[in-house]
């Protein structure tokens, strides 16, 4: 069996700040004792920054991180900053996630020994295959190979599943058969979605199901843009009319059926790992393929909170 990656070196964090106009934060930032960046921001418009003000070098078995400076808040003359954050570093229960040694069945099945939240049980043989072709045959077009995954295994998060293969279906066969909603009348999906979306509802692979506050899914639209495998979105039921598709947004490319799979893992089986047990605790991701989203934050009192937010956004910053 291949050997576990091994986080990499170049593993960083990215600090974005989450302030108002004219606030100011000029700081260094320490890990485990040593100067490692310097962070020098005025904020020129509201709200979180989608991209870092500075890059954080993150070794494995950091022990420590501490901002020491100054802080300006709304008009008010500079205060002296000086916070330091005990780390935990969530890796070895996200690595296998990342490993791409590992096939898909290995890297879950790894993930699942360290995440209770995932169950996984072996799907009947035969008849899964079996349906996946059928499937290829309705549509027309061959489906992502990872689906594969869904013919030899039936995999829940909490209350949250994947479809498993003789179950796929189409989103709209999905909401009228599963969600209660009829395709025609007052309250029909005909009246509540526009006829475009109700015709990606009707070509597209309901993929998984979250169960939570309302029903949502994940869904892959075979006609996707040219050159690309169809197209990967979110549909929810407090939004029906919205499909959030996912991209890449650092480059602005269709997510692959990886990584769409991938945010299907970080957002039901990691995030609650994501969360700081105590204040002075930061939670870090040293195996994360891209910098860690660290937002830093300050309360009236001008008391600083940095937290992870790389597993907290439901279509990812990233």
């Amino acid at each position: 069996m291949p050997e576990p990656l091994v986080p990499p070196p170049a593993a960083a964090a990215g600090i974005h700040p989450c302030l108002q106009v004219g606030d100011r934060v000029a700081a260094e930032v320490v890990v485990d004792g040593r100067v490692v960046a310097q962070l020098d921001h005025e904020a020129t418009r509201p709200g979180l920054q989608r991209q870092p003000v500075v890059l954080v070098p993150m070794r494995p078995g950091l022990q420590q991180l501490q901002l020491r400076g100054t802080v300006s808040l709304a008009g008010k003359a500079p205060a002296a900053l000086d916070r330091t954050w005990m780390v935990r570093d969530m890796a070895p229960a996200s690595a296998p996630l990342y490993d791409p040694c590992l096939p898909w069945g290995e890297r879950i099945h790894a993930l699942a020994r360290q995440t209770p939240r995932i169950q996984i049980e072996p799907a009947p043989p035969q008849p899964g295959q079996a349906a996946l072709q059928a499937l290829e045959q309705r549509l027309g077009t061959p489906v992502p190979a990872l689906l594969q995954l869904l013919a030899d295994w039936d995999i829940g998060i909490s209350d949250s599943y994947f479809v498993g293969a003789r179950g796929l279906g189409t989103v709209a066969e999905m909401l009228v058969n599963q969600w209660d909603y009829a395709r025609t009348g007052e309250d029909g999906l005909q009246e509540l979605i526009s006829p475009d979306v109700l015709a990606r509802y009707d070509r597209s692979l309901a993929v998984y199901v979250d169960v939570g506050d309302g029903l949502g899914a994940l869904a892959w639209d075979p006609e996707g843009a040219p050159g690309e495998e169809g197209l990967w979105y979110w549909l929810h039921q407090d939004s029906l009319d919205e499909p959030a598709l996912l991209q890449d947004h650092a480059t602005g490319q269709p997510h692959t059926a990886e990584a769409a799979f991938t945010q299907v893992f970080q957002r039901f089986a990691l995030s609650r790992l994501a969360s700081a047990q105590a204040d002075d605790e930061l939670v870090v991701d040293t195996a994360l393929p891209r910098p860690n989203l660290l937002q830093l934050q300050f309360d009236k009192r001008r008391h600083p909170r940095l937290w992870l937010c790389s597993y907290g956004h439901p279509y990812g910053l990233y």
